[in-house]
């Protein structure tokens, strides 16, 4: 799923292109937040599809993302966003310590409490920036267990 990236005001009248840092940080949060590049459940895909990343190296991207993003910025971003994008890492970096293998399943990746919760943080992420969110599968507050 390719997303075009903008900026959008919150009354969605106007839209800026972004900085390639932040660009980059937001293509890391769309993919933790689609279900629909997960391979579908028998693990059958098109010879034409690409690899959708793994559950770990979508962690590494937006770990990645995230660094060259904050270290890059000549300001910060406002609290909101900041608080937004720590949640995210908060619950991401207690995945990598639990040292669960279930969690890096495809299965898990669609359905564990976990990743619904990742799912939901990066949508509240995603609306810190004030970025669309135009997911049919984008999860909710009320969807996490």
């Amino acid at each position: 799923m390719k997303a075009d990236l903008r900026l959008v005001s919150a009354d969605h009248s106007s839209s800026a292109p972004i900085d390639s840092r932040l660009a980059r940080l937001l293509r890391a949060l769309s993919s933790l937040a689609s279900v629909t590049e997960v391979p579908d459940r028998l693990g059958q895909k098109s010879a034409s599809s690409p690899s959708p990343p793994s559950s770990p190296g979508l962690v590494v991207e937006f770990d990645e993302a995230y660094t060259v993003f904050v270290d890059g910025l000549e300001e910060l971003p406002s609290e909101s966003q900041m608080i937004a994008l720590q949640a995210v890492d908060t619950k991401l970096s207690a995945m990598v310590r639990a040292e669960d293998a279930a969690l890096w399943t495809v299965q898990a990746r669609i359905e564990d409490p976990c990743w619904i919760e990742v799912r939901v943080l990066v949508v509240d992420a995603m609306n810190a920036f004030s970025l669309r969110v135009d997911m049919a599968d984008a999860p909710r507050a009320n969807d996490v267990p």
